[in-house]
């Protein structure tokens, strides 16, 4: 498996007096969603007309669609042309699905093979960024420690505005990625806009080579904090060093905030180390072959309690690895998780239908578990992705396939919410000295409410 990484209005006017075309294409856009749908993946249209009875579930949309764009070519101040509101169309139409598909315009695919092919070179180095999408631009769901990124500074929820001269709202994230690559010794500029102050800051990333960083183990206040920093080659067995002279059942701290880049596999053979045998996850969708993840007899090396400590920079594999050590404990305790989770899934779906923000289901006593996940709602990005080709000469980069973890809980669009959350304060403008962490100051005060482990208590 390949490493994983690197809303609209409505508008309460009259069209004749939508005066740029930056409001019209978001607007065509969302339409576009409806209509240019069946046109890309046509095995849905059969799909909706199946599941909605009949013609009207197919060709209402694409009427509507049809009209509007009709009545902005007939009536905009302007002559307007057609290509790139299609071309914006078909982007917001994959921005809607999720953060990390994009459609590739024809005039454009040469460049994407281009920095596709630049990837497999010896001499061309990424910039160690994992990027999503958010209100059209480019936002940093983590810089990969160890990363020319890290290394610049560029943090975990930083907004990309530019990219040298070059507003990032224009770019994709292909785009974004393959301007900040290449050979050593090169240099690319970013302007990032962030919480914290000052709002906007330019970061200069020299290319370098790199790998990314170990998991790594140090003392803090009496406990054993374990940062594990993504599950890039050798994580897994550098956890087992790490847990090879501990006594097994006493309490760790897993610090897995900014981890959302390396593989399944390992993410995997790391969760085995942790817990149970038995099934971890699946990854699954309707073009592809299905894969799972499981636990052999004899990998444990550590039954004692767990603190995991996540952010909205934790994605993919990590949200694997956190699930699967949560599910597993739950499961020691004689819980129903699978039941657990559809009835979570359920409130989500009321929730989201009611626009109210998630709240966890009390389905079970979580305090009773020896595993407890300290810190924000992860990113939610357990996916994997395909390059199409299209008829235009264009290209969809599409999700295909989502992890799901041993009781079926989907790890993509919603990551993992906390047992204990934790909110970030932001220090004081020219505060001196190394700044609070609260979550780590939380993490370690509910190392001391964690049950004994089964171990431990024998």
């Amino acid at each position: 498996m390949a490493p994983v990484g690197p809303g609209n209005r409505p508008l309460a006017i009259p069209y004749h007096r939508l005066v740029t075309k930056s409001r019209i294409a978001p607007f065509l856009a969302s339409l576009a969603l409806l209509g240019t749908l069946f046109f890309v993946l046509p095995g849905l249209g059969a799909d909706e007309k199946k599941e909605k009875g009949g013609k009207d579930g197919l060709y209402r949309p694409l009427g509507l669609f049809t009209e509007v764009l009709s009545l902005v070519r007939g009536n905009y101040v302007e002559k307007v042309e057609v290509k790139p509101l299609l071309a914006g169309a078909f982007s917001g139409m994959t921005e809607a699905m999720d953060p990390f598909s994009e459609y590739v315009p024809p005039e454009k695919l040469a460049a994407f093979e281009a920095a596709r092919a630049a990837r497999e070179k010896a001499d061309h180095v990424e910039s160690g960024l994992v990027l999503a999408r958010r209100a059209g631009y480019p936002v940093v769901v983590t810089a990969v420690p160890g990363s020319p990124a890290a290394a610049a500074g560029v943090e975990t929820d930083d907004l990309v505005e530019k990219v040298g001269t070059v507003s990032a709202r224009s770019l994709a994230l292909w785009e974004v990625e393959a301007a900040l690559s290449g050979k050593p010794g090169g240099r690319a500029s970013i302007l990032v806009v962030r919480e914290a102050k000052p709002r906007r800051r330019t970061l200069e990333i020299v290319r370098a080579s790199w790998t990314p960083s170990l998991p790594a183990a140090e003392r803090i206040s009496g406990e054993l904090v374990v940062k594990v920093p993504a599950f890039g080659p050798g994580s897994a067995d550098a956890l087992a060093g790490i847990l090879a002279p501990l006594d097994r059942s006493k309490a760790l701290v897993l610090d897995l905030r900014g981890n959302a880049f390396g593989s399944w596999d390992e993410a995997a053979r790391a969760a085995g180390l942790f817990g149970p045998p038995g099934l971890i996850g699946e990854l699954k969708g309707r073009k592809i072959a299905s894969k799972s993840w499981r636990a052999e007899a004899g990998q444990r090396m550590h039954q004692g309690s767990l603190v995991l400590l996540v952010d909205s920079g934790t994605g993919g594999p990590a949200e694997l690895f956190a699930a699967a050590l949560r599910e597993g404990a739950a499961k020691e305790l004689g819980v129903d998780v699978a039941a657990a989770v559809k009835r979570e899934e359920k409130k989500a779906e009321r929730d989201l239908e009611d626009q109210a923000p998630p709240t966890p289901v009390p389905s079970f006593d979580r305090k009773k578990l020896r595993v407890r996940v300290v810190g924000e709602p992860t990113f939610g990005m357990g996916l994997t992705q395909e390059v199409v080709r299209l008829a235009s000469g264009g290209a969809l980069k599409i999700t295909v396939g989502k992890v799901r973890t041993a009781a079926g809980r989907s790890l993509s669009p919603r990551g993992l919410e906390p047992d204990d959350r934790v909110f970030h304060v932001q220090p004081e403008e020219g505060a001196e000295g190394k700044p609070p962490d609260p979550f780590l100051e939380k993490a370690l005060k509910v190392v001391a409410e964690l049950p004994a482990s089964p171990a431990a208590a024998s």
